[in-house]
């Protein structure tokens, strides 16, 4: 009863939601955002919306999107950022009002992975623009906000939610919102409307005071919380926001830790922890460090921080920091939770690909005692951009070296066919001497043969166990502008080919075949290993951007598909991530799908959700995670990631050699997914909605009467046996991970 109760306030909230509008919306003297220019720090960043430069007005002209099928990150009336991290906007309504309620229309719903409304967001108010208050807050992080402020279940499909800070019974002359954005978060109105309550009777100082602006330069970690671990150094990192056209600037960033906690190395912007000396204060219930370092520019990895500490597994506490500038003036002193994390010994897998992906080598290098605590965590494979490794970087490519004599197989990301010198002759050619802005894809001249070298000379010298290459070099269209191309159009005719399609197919593969064929033969010559090769995005059953054929390609050329889905941060992107990775492993012969995911650069989650991502990769068949990109892996994704490597490394073989699980049966509305070898079923079962009861009833297709233990706490769940259904227990993280196997063999 209290879930049909639970559904039907939802309803009514999303009905009242999604259709309010009325006269207050477009009446100036309620609605004060009305007209008001709006200040960004940063700026907004999505091309398509900033079209007309009008992105200053476009939340207060009263004019909604009008695009067809709610897709405002097409109209230029919207605002959007790309991948944007943390952004403050503000607005002056001329003079003190009372307040009732802050609001925004954002899109949502995922019609592509990353498109979603942002993780967090603030209200806050100020009656002079210096000091901003905490007025209301929405967070993904915390239960229940969704539901309370009514937003849509994400389904793959666009919708439009205004977000409400409603009842706030305050005032302001200064308007703040600030809100952490995800893959691309584009909005189209924000309403501030006015109260009928006499603003003098509003106590500003019974708010929080909070460092929001829009005029300074601001700190800020990536959740609302910092979480680190006890017995493995790992890393948290810090953003940087700076003022559009703003000077750079020293400032003084002062960190306060708790009792028992310490930084053990990194530091923010040009200040490093080796030269700071931390001082305790408050009768030592915390050591203070003073970082004096230059603010330049906005960026999300302005700086990272190791913390350490004796606290138990789960202690939680509370660290401090606040922000001097060149002025004198300093923000408030921020609060921020803290939790630490042990992590429990996790062995590294001896044929899944476990590393972190575009966490560079110079990263893993300046990482105190680095190679020691990717082990700790179960990490194999370390990453380099060869690319970008100086010659005469002997400290950089000793370390390379190392790497492999401690174990570790290595991986060269690289983004082939970008590199190409930009010179007229690569470009597709068109009539008039005119030429296009796009790689030529028949283009073979000097400029793409010093491309193969590249490659090819960087593996030699490198020599990696992996070559997993990102190209995007035409757009998800392909190469359009190549029937036009006067060099393609002779090169169509001389292949005999039926149609484009099939040209184009033609070109990519002799482009890929050309690549790996080069590297092969450079990276035998110096004595090299065998290396395995894989793209970005291409996948099994597919053409990417209509030219690279997975098909033809794979074994001999690619080695594994690798789907890119992003983020993991609603159930709706989790059950995708299942999906695509059960797709791509069903159109293969074996376990080779390496899919791309991110640590957070579409919007940050929590460690949960990542462990629930990384595990669904794994039960439908992938032998391996990529990961873009390095700049906000934190200390709680990497230990779920720890975590998940634990759970599945003493099964590898099995996922390794194993066929996707079909025929198991799952009570609603629960998920269940897994692979089979033999006698043997690794067996994921969810409830990611966390919709349904606290226990889940399964069938499995076994022959035999089987034991199952979850592989996480290592505890026998229970037998099954055909046509019986075995209830199998939730705990509060709504996901159990079974190893199914004989009762006479079983572990």
């Amino acid at each position: 009863m209290r879930y049909l109760l639970s559904t039907a306030i939802l309803i009514i909230l999303l009905c009242y939601n999604t259709a309010y509008s009325d006269s207050r919306d477009t009446d100036p003297e309620i609605n004060l955002a009305l007209g008001k220019p709006v200040q960004y720090t940063p700026l907004p960043n999505y091309e398509l919306t900033a079209k007309n430069n009008t992105d200053s007005t476009d939340l207060t002209d009263g004019v909604l999107s009008d695009q067809p099928r709610g897709h405002l990150w097409f109209d230029s009336k919207c605002v959007g950022w790309s991948y944007a991290n943390r952004c403050n906007l503000a607005l002056d309504l001329g003079e003190v009002y009372p307040i009732d309620e802050v609001a925004i229309r954002i899109q949502g719903g995922s019609p592509q992975a990353g498109i979603c409304t942002p993780v967090w967001m603030e209200s806050l108010v100020s009656d002079d623009g210096h000091t901003y208050r905490l007025a209301g807050e929405y967070s993904t992080f915390r239960e229940g906000d969704e539901s309370s402020f009514g937003v849509p279940k994400y389904e793959g499909k666009a919708w439009v939610h205004r977000f409400r800070f409603r009842n706030l019974r305050t005032r302001a002359r200064f308007v703040g919102l600030r809100m952490y954005m995800t893959g691309l978060t584009v909005a189209d109105e924000l309403y501030i409307f006015r109260g009928d309550h006499d603003p003098q009777t509003c106590d500003l100082d019974a708010l929080s005071a909070t460092d929001f602006s829009v005029n300074s330069p601001q700190i800020y970690f990536h959740k609302p919380y910092l979480c680190f671990t006890t017995n493995v150094n790992t890393p948290n990192p810090i953003g940087l926001i700076v003022p559009p056209k703003a000077q750079a600037q020293d400032v003084m960033v002062t960190l306060d830790l708790p009792r028992g906690t310490r930084l053990i190395d990194g530091g923010m912007g040009d200040a490093h922890v080796s030269d700071i000396k931390g001082q305790e204060v408050d009768d030592g219930a915390f050591t203070r460090y003073r970082f004096a370092a230059n603010a330049e520019k906005s960026t999300n990895h302005w700086g990272r921080i190791f913390i350490g500490g004796n606290w138990r597994d789960k202690q939680t506490g509370q660290l401090r920091y606040f922000v001097r500038y060149a002025s004198g003036k300093a923000t408030p002193i921020i609060s921020v939770p803290l939790h630490a994390i042990q992590v429990q010994p996790t062995p590294q897998p001896k044929k899944i690909v476990a590393g972190f992906g575009w966490y560079s080598l110079p990263g893993v290098k300046s990482w105190p005692d680095g190679l020691d605590s990717l082990r700790k965590l179960g990490i194999n494979t370390v990453s380099s951009f060869v690319h970008w490794m100086k010659d005469d970087d002997e400290h950089l490519w000793s370390f390379w070296d190392q790497c492999a004599k401690r174990g570790f197989r290595r991986l060269n990301i690289d983004s082939t066919f970008h590199r190409i010198r930009k010179a007229d002759e690569i470009y597709c050619q068109f009539e008039e001497g005119k030429y296009g802005s796009k790689l030529c894809p028949s283009y073979r001249g000097i400029y793409y043969q010093r491309e193969l070298q590249r490659v090819a000379d960087q593996c030699a010298r490198a020599k990696p166990d992996y070559l997993f290459c990102d190209i995007e070099i035409w757009g998800w269209r392909g190469p359009v502008d190549a029937q036009k191309c006067t060099r393609c159009k002779a090169d169509f005719k001389a292949s005999g080919l039926e149609t484009w399609e099939k040209w184009k197919l033609q070109k990519g593969y002799e482009m890929w075949t050309d690549v790996v064929k080069s590297v092969r033969h450079a990276v035998k010559e110096a004595g090299g290993p065998e290396i395995e090769f894989g793209v970005y995005d291409w996948r099994a059953g597919k053409a990417y951007q209509f030219t690279w054929p997975f098909d033809r390609l794979y074994p001999e050329y690619l080695q594994s598909s690798q789907v890119s889905t992003y983020t993991p941060l609603y159930p709706y992107h989790i059950s995708l991530i299942e999906d695509e990775c059960r797709e791509d492993r069903s159109n293969l012969p074996k376990a080779d799908v390496i899919p791309w995911i991110t640590p957070g650069n579409a919007g940050t989650f929590s460690g949960e959700r990542f462990r629930y991502a990384l595990l669904e990769c794994f039960a439908n068949g992938a032998r391996g995670v990529n990961f873009w990109s390095n700049r906000v892996w934190d200390a709680e994704l990497m230990a779920a990631y720890a975590r998940v490597i634990r759970d599945i490394a003493p099964v590898e073989d099995l996922i390794i050699s194993g066929k996707l699980l079909e025929g198991a049966e799952i009570e609603s509305p629960g998920r269940i997914s897994g692979v089979v070898s033999g006698d043997e079923m690794l067996v994921l079962v969810a409830d990611y909605l966390r919709a349904g009861p606290t226990e889940l009833d399964i069938k499995l297709p076994v022959k035999s009467r089987c034991v199952v233990i979850d592989l996480d706490t290592r505890e026998k769940v229970g037998d099954i046996s055909d046509d019986k259904w075995l209830t199998i227990p939730l705990q509060t993280e709504r996901v159990r991970l079974l190893h199914v196997s004989p009762k006479m063999h079983a572990r």
